[in-house]
């Protein structure tokens, strides 16, 4: 299933690849216009950046520049997320319609500005994605950062030589844990694959409840999703010379929306309690006007 799935999203970028592009331009634009106004109110305020805060060595919380600071990066922070929220879920949902519909408009990105409901739906589905994978981040995490952290602490707090090793052994073990914790991690967040699309296609159905249904729906289904990722992993690091994020992205966004639609439609909606409705039709034609 899985090279059938790559094979169609090859075919279908053949011809929605410039949009794609495009899709994509729009939010990095985004995210580097919020980087150029926070450098400018640094500048025009004259205060300290994020950046800048990070590279002190002891921050004076109580310093009316920090505290200006500070708030003026947690107001941008905060603007940046309400725009980024309904354009993640845009752009998702345009590779979800452009699966099924090769003339799906490029403007459906905007799609969750065009309401209040709308955008507060896409805003609270990234507050739920964030709390509940920054949750077992730290949880499975810790272990591995607190290891790390006493390996440094004993490597530069001492002139002795036998601590000296123990803090090195320790370093590399932390290393060696955390490169086995991070695709665990990546695997077990798989769990909420579909909750997205599940918004995406079905506004019938709330946010919190469409993540109970990723949940119990990507049970079987986390290793297919898994190998996934894992067969991108090249086109991943091709991707650090940055031009080849162009291709990966797409191909990659095109490949995941194919996969919800193959297993969203064979799902029965009536088991979770909700109306039974077909989720593999276009999502326009389920939340246009909306």
């Amino acid at each position: 299933m899985r090279q059938s799935i790559k094979r169609d999203s090859k075919k279908i970028l053949r011809h929605q690849i410039g949009k794609a592009m495009a899709v994509l331009f729009m939010v990095v634009s985004v995210l580097m216009f919020f980087t150029l106004v926070e450098r400018i109110c640094a500048q025009t305020l004259n205060i300290w950046g994020l950046s800048d805060l990070f590279a002190l060595e002891e921050v004076p919380f109580d310093a009316p520049v920090v505290i200006l600071s500070a708030s003026v990066i947690l107001a941008i922070w905060l603007l940046r997320g309400l725009v980024l929220a309904p354009l993640y879920l845009g752009q998702h949902r345009w590779y979800w319609n452009v699966a099924l519909d090769p003339d799906a408009p490029v403007w459906d990105v905007f799609h969750y500005f065009g309401s209040l409901r709308r955008m507060g739906r896409s805003i609270w589905y990234a507050l739920n994605l964030i709390a509940r994978s920054a949750f077992y981040s730290v949880c499975m995490l810790a272990p591995s950062a607190g290891l790390l952290w006493a390996g440094y602490y004993f490597y530069i707090s001492t002139d002795s030589t036998l601590f000296t090793a123990l803090g090195a052994v320790v370093i590399i073990l932390s290393l060696l844990l955390m490169a086995l914790t991070v695709p665990l991690l990546v695997y077990f967040l798989t769990r909420y694959f579909l909750a997205k699309y599940i918004v995406i296609s079905r506004s019938d159905i709330p946010v919190r409840k469409a993540f109970h249904i990723s949940v119990k729906e990507m049970a079987s289904r986390r290793g297919e999703l898994f190998f996934l990722y894992l067969s991108f992993l090249p086109w991943a690091l091709l991707s650090l010379l940055v031009i080849p994020i162009l291709y990966f992205f797409p191909h990659l966004s095109t490949s995941t929306a194919l996969y919800a639609h193959c297993w969203l439609r064979e799902l029965d909606f009536t088991a979770y309690g909700c109306p039974a409705q077909r989720a593999a039709q276009g999502a326009a034609q389920r939340e246009g006007g909306a």
